[in-house]
Parts: structure tokens; sequence; C-alpha cells
């Protein structure tokens, strides 16, 4: 006789019960986080962490409704509320992290550490979902076991490459190869809900240039201000085996750009011409927002999953570094065969990510309606 699993007997229930909630994208969203996402079950205990809503990047209806959540699951769940990233938690914050079987962060503390596995025991989940309206987008209920799917195939994709190159309409024009190493390349030992990137490709074998216009922001793996300055002018750097080589374009654009760089890797201690890695946005419901003008650091922070853009790890000679270039519009060619076109995921121009396609309609789904 065919009988299910206690997990499987168990996640219905949940379902069940959650699905008794007014808005069922919703309920689907709470799936998709804390079982597709945290493979969170009965037993385990729940830290929520949440940054402030007046901070204006969180809204404290998502982490409401996710404990409300966790506890129609039987999930001991509790609540920490912490400040901006230029708070320094103390020691006792990090212990009681590690109390907990799993704790879920709806605040940009939990990007700071996202390539550090030293000194954490638990696991950690770092959301991008900020409120409810976006957790019931297609941002939060596209099926997180087809994030993965996706991610590692794209990943696979541009490691069994030959020559990669780059481009963009202002006039990016970079190439290179994938580094025999790029196997090793770190991973974020966070889990990320939802998956926005591919794994970072390794920038040394790549050299070229790459044309801005817009700004250089912060990675948000560690905090300073100024954390973005403006590009007044097109700006054209030159990349030779991964450095930065030259800047050139106006005066007070370059200027302030060689300040910029000066200041941070004087700050953190690290190497100013480094250019580590890159990789472009892969998740179909990442919208683009209002931001650009009033906050870049915000705007960079929030578009980088979606396909349209791709963004450089810079300033320092690991992921994710600590500024930030942003490509829009980008062309990714693969052996001269766009996976990225102007900023377009090109799926089904390849034999593995057509077979996704077609095996899963879901994915088909978003993907053309984008």
């Amino acid at each position: 006789m065919w009988r299910l699993s206690y997990l499987e007997i168990w996640q219905s229930i949940f379902i069940q019960k959650i699905a008794r909630m007014n808005d069922t994208r919703l309920s689907k969203a709470a799936h998709n986080l804390l079982i597709e996402c945290a493979r969170l079950k009965q037993s385990d205990t729940l830290l929520i962490v949440r940054e402030k809503e007046s901070l204006g990047w969180y809204k404290n209806d998502i982490s409401d409704f996710i404990l409300q959540c966790a506890e129609e699951m039987g999930i001991h769940t509790s609540l920490d509320e912490v400040g901006s990233p230029e708070t320094n938690q103390d020691q006792n914050f990090y212990e009681k992290i590690n109390r907990y079987s799993c704790v879920i962060f709806f605040a940009r503390l939990g990007d700071q550490n996202r390539f550090e596995k030293k000194g954490f025991s638990t696991k950690r989940v770092m959301s991008y979902v900020r409120d409810c309206e976006s957790l019931a987008s297609v941002f939060g209920t596209f099926d997180y076991n087809l994030n993965i799917l996706l991610k590692n195939a794209i990943d696979r994709l541009l490691e069994n490459s030959n020559i990669i190159k780059i481009k963009c309409p202002l006039g990016t024009n970079l190439i290179g190869e994938i580094a025999p190493d790029n196997s090793e390349t770190t991973e974020v030992s966070v889990l990320r809900f939802p998956l926005l990137v591919p794994k970072p490709i390794d920038a040394k074998p790549f050299s070229g240039k790459v044309v801005l216009n817009n700004y250089l922001t912060s990675t948000g793996s560690r905090f300073y201000k100024p954390n973005f300055i403006k590009i007044n002018s097109e700006v054209t750097i030159h990349i030779e085996n991964g450095r930065i080589a030259d800047i050139q374009g106006r005066y007070d654009d370059v200027n302030n750009i060689q300040n910029h760089y000066a200041y941070v890797s004087q700050k953190f201690d690290i190497d100013m011409r480094a250019v580590h890695s890159w990789h472009p946005g892969i998740h179909p419901g990442a919208e683009d927002n209002k931001f650009y003008e009033y906050d870049p650091d915000k705007w960079s922070n929030t578009v980088f999953g979606q396909p349209k853009y791709l963004h450089f790890h810079t300033c320092g000679n690991y992921a994710p570094g600590e500024i930030c270039w942003m490509i829009p519009n980008h062309t990714v060619l693969i052996d001269d065969k766009p996976l990225w076109k102007e900023g377009e995921l090109m799926l089904d121009g390849f034999e593995h990510t057509k077979g996704l396609m077609e095996k899963h309609g879901t994915l088909k789904n978003v993907f053309s309606a984008i």
C-alpha cells in the first residue's frame, strides 16, 4: 500500500492551514520560502530578523506574515528587530542566531556576510523580498525548485563555454574565458530567496572595456558612506586581466571615481584596482523600481536580479568586492551565441535551457510574461 511520508503529510497540513488565509498567492509564497527554500520542519526553531521599517527598505507586513505562517506550522518562532547595517551587532546577537535551527533575514544585515561561513552554525536565509505585495508577485511565488534548476542550468552553460564576450549599447566590449578554477569560485554561504543571479564568474581572464553612465554603488557587503557616486557622462574603464588599467572620461567624473576608489580601498585596506567577478540577473519576477534618482544604492541592490542588468564586483579581490558597476541592456555571448541579448535571457537558444522550458510549463510562462 502506498503511504505518504511524514514530511508529505505535514506539508499538506501546513498548506491547508495557510490556504485558509485570504490570499492564495501569499500562501503559495509562504510555502515557497519556508518549505521549499528554508526546508523547515515542525521540530525546527526559527528566528526572524527584520530591519526597522522606518529605514525604508523592508515593510513589517512580510515579517509579521511569515512569523504567523511559521507558527501555523507549529515551529517555535521568535522575532528580532535591527537597525541599519552601519549598526554593529554585538557577539550576543550572533550567539543568539546560532541557538536557532534557522534564521530568516528581512534585513540588509543578512546580506553583509553572504560569502562567509565562519562563525555561523545555523541555516541562514536572506530574503530579497521586502513586503507582502512583492511576496505575492512572481518574485515570491516563482517555484523555488525551478529557480534552482534555472540557476544550475545557466551555471553549467557559462562554465562549459570557451570564449565569453560582454557587450552593451554604450560600447562595453569585454572578452575572456572561464578560469580553470572557476568551479571553485566562492558561492554565497546563505540561502537566498529568491535566487537572483548565477554563480559569480571570475574576471581575472577578462580584458577590454566597460562603459558606464549611471552610478557606482555599494555591493551591500560592508557599510560605508557615501555608498554611491553619480557618473555625469560616459566613462570608459579599461580592464586588463581583471584589473582596472585606465579610466577615461570627463575630468570631474574620472576624478570622482578615482577618489571614491581610493576612499573605499583605504577604509577596508583592499585592492582598489581589482575587478573580481561578474554575473547577470536571471529572475523573471525581478522588476525595475523608482529608486534610481533618489537612492541609487537601493536601486542597484534591488534590480540586480533582473535579466536586464549585469553587474561587476570591484574594489577588493574577493566576492563581492565593495563597489558595483551596473550594466543595463547587456549582451553576453557564449562562444558567439547570445545567452543574454540586450538584457533579455535567451533560454530558447540553448538545448539544455530550452529543454527545461519545454519540460516545465511554469518556467516558460513566467518568462513569456516578462
